[in-house]
């Protein structure tokens, strides 16, 4: 089955291709349909996922997975939530977000966050579609540890667990984070 990733993140594609290597599902980046952006105009991870999906299918003709991820802290009233991956400003990187975030931060003792992963399948033909839900929890520690993952990974260090997300490998990261578990409850619905 030929799905199109409503994605151009070469971290994201990374890992849907490792989580779905076992499947029949061939992963087909929006890259190859459109160079433009699919502009995530709503209010929560649901309607952005879906705005992805629906976007994907109706351009490539094929079904589609978008998929709307964050980080959400407790001290920071669930910042940076929706806007994760641009909370330090529209022309953003991963180090520039991680360093906003570390210094809103600063002072705070309470450190809970929790990455949440919502995945929209939308099918424009059949007009099939599908939610699932991944979280994982932890908290954000003060300083960047650690190499491997991307966005927030080396300032979340997982619950139970001495690491953050960019200190394990990749098999140990894929067996636990929010993405896996809203991306497997997935493959249960489509194989």
């Amino acid at each position: 089955m030929k799905i199109v990733l409503a994605s151009k993140n070469s971290g994201k594609i990374e890992e849907f291709n490792f989580l779905l290597k076992k499947t029949n599902i061939e992963l087909i980046s929006i890259s190859k349909f459109t160079q433009e952006d699919i502009d995530e105009t709503g209010s929560s991870y649901e309607e952005n996922a879906f705005i992805k999906s629906e976007v994907a299918s109706r351009l490539s003709g094929l079904p589609a997975i978008g998929d709307d991820s964050g980080l959400e802290v407790l001290a920071l009233d669930g910042s940076p939530g929706i806007y994760s991956a641009r909370y330090a400003g529209e022309k953003t990187n991963d180090a520039m977000n991680n360093q906003k975030l570390l210094n809103a931060m600063r002072d705070k003792k309470e450190r809970d966050a929790k990455f949440i992963s919502v995945l929209s399948f939308f099918d424009f033909k059949s007009k099939k579609s599908i939610f699932t839900y991944g979280e994982l929890y932890g908290e954000i520690i003060d300083n960047p540890r650690g190499s491997e993952g991307f966005g927030y990974d080396p300032i979340f260090q997982v619950k139970n667990n001495h690491l953050t997300l960019a200190e394990m490998g990749r098999n140990k990261r894929m067996d636990i984070s929010h993405r896996t578990i809203s991306t497997n409850k997935m493959i249960k619905h489509l194989t």
